[in-house]
């Protein structure tokens, strides 16, 4: 971690990135933003984690369990107090591999709500882009359209819709095994192997279906870094495909072991190898790699809208089981190739 992403926890400090906030704006009720250490860590999380159709102290104690037991950064953690200093709305701010972040942020109950969120959620991105970010995202339910309208109003932009597939993995639900045409071949994934991987996702990007809002935003390098720390890496289970030696393609899956679920980070093929059948076979593939392994489930996202894909991974047994909404925010300007 490089020294501009450590960012110091005191017990309640006023956050200096953005100090024209220190003072009140016009019509914002007196409000400001303070980053939360120790002493109002508990508070600012039951904030956080606030529905209104819950115990908000027991939710914020299972996500500050969760933060001490998966090292979840919570320096990133600044709240709006009202003019009274109450706190009134939470952000968390956790930086990942690959330069991006995720954003958490306290759901608007009102129209009214939604520009003091909006302006916590903008203050916390100027904030982690010192942290060398690139990339803000965040993944909100369908429904929660005051929570998706605060991040809008924060400079995010709707990237897609996305459908959570899950498989269960058994010996009583083996894949069909793949089969493979004439002029095609696999290669289990190597470190020296790394240009080779960087030069096959680029060409899977292309025309794709999957996210095309996120295509050149980031460096190649950056999103294999983050699929990379996706669960627990094993090149085993990452696999080059090509077609008379011209790189045409990649699945890479990565194991959960705490959870005993697989997800499948990316599955993709370059243009001139789309409409082959060869993804069905790439991901048959991929799950006979799983075969007699101690996981229970295969997992992943794609981007409803890419319908191929969605009718792909349901021929070979995916279900849905929940949507998101993803949204993102651009910290400053690209000039790689890439996307998620």
């Amino acid at each position: 971690m490089t020294g501009a992403r450590e960012v110091k926890d005191h017990p309640m400090s006023v956050s200096q990135a953005n100090p024209d906030q220190l003072h009140p704006r016009e019509g914002d009720n007196r409000g400001c933003v303070v980053q939360i250490g120790p002493a109002r860590r508990s508070e600012a999380i039951q904030r956080l984690v606030s529905t209104g159709a819950g115990n908000d102290r027991a939710a914020g104690r299972r996500f500050l369990h969760y933060a001490r037991t998966n090292d979840v950064r919570l320096d990133g953690l600044w709240s709006w107090l009202d003019g009274d200093g109450l706190l009134r709305f939470s952000v968390l701010a956790v930086p990942s591999p690959g330069r991006t972040a995720m954003l958490f942020a306290s759901h608007p109950r009102a129209a009214s709500e939604i520009s003091p969120v909006a302006r916590l959620i903008d203050h916390a991105c100027g904030h982690v882009a010192g942290w060398d970010v690139d990339l803000a995202q965040s993944l909100l339910e369908p429904g929660e359209m005051l929570h998706r309208e605060a991040f809008v109003e924060a400079g995010f932009i709707e990237l897609a819709e996305l459908s959570y597939l899950e498989r269960p993995l058994s010996r009583s639900n083996t894949p069909q095994p793949p089969r493979w045409p004439a002029g095609t071949r696999t290669e289990v994934y190597r470190q020296e192997r790394s240009d080779m991987l960087r030069k096959i996702l680029e060409q899977t990007y292309e025309q794709t279906l999957d996210c095309p809002g996120l295509y050149g935003m980031r460096l190649t390098e950056d999103i294999i870094a983050g699929h990379m720390a996706t669960g627990t890496f094993d090149a085993a289970l990452w696999t080059l495909l090509y077609v008379d030696e011209r790189p045409a393609g990649a699945v890479l899956l990565n194991p959960f072991p705490a959870h005993r679920t697989v997800e499948l980070v990316y599955l993709g093929l370059a243009p001139f190898a789309r409409g082959r059948g060869l993804g069905q076979q790439l991901l048959r593939h991929g799950l006979s790699l799983l075969t007699g392994r101690p996981e229970r489930t295969l997992t992943l996202a794609v981007d409803r809208q890419n319908t191929p894909a969605m009718a792909l991974y349901e021929s070979e047994g995916m279900r849905p089981i929940v949507q998101r909404v993803a949204l993102i925010r651009p910290l400053r300007k690209q000039t790689g190739r890439g996307r998620k």
